[in-house]
């Protein structure tokens, strides 16, 4: 028998089926910025592409990854499912100020 899984923030079990998944996708914009006509045919393509490849030389497995897609997945309970729900990216609330 195989243990439940962990809530990704509280750590408690989440026996399977009653839990909820979070898969997360980032991945590198794929629009590419407006250019002119003047932009691109006084673009220097062949040195543009020689500075990635050195740049891309020194950058590890991860680095590279990081910079076109990255999954990933979690598990929550239902709790922490709504608090997540509530803040997915976990930023700072605007604190509202009562004008009464």
């Amino acid at each position: 028998m195989h243990d439940a899984p962990a809530c990704a923030l509280c750590q408690k079990p989440v026996p399977t089926g009653s839990g909820y998944v979070v898969k997360i996708d980032v991945y590198a914009d794929p629009r590419l910025p407006p250019m002119t006509t003047a932009q691109i045919e006084s673009a220097n393509l062949n040195g543009t592409l020689a500075e990635l490849m050195q740049q891309i030389q020194t950058m590890s497995a991860d680095e590279l990854q990081d910079g076109v897609h990255r999954t990933f997945q979690y598990q929550l309970c239902a709790g922490c499912q709504k608090t997540y729900l509530a803040n997915p990216l976990g930023m700072p609330r605007a604190v509202r100020v009562n004008s009464n």
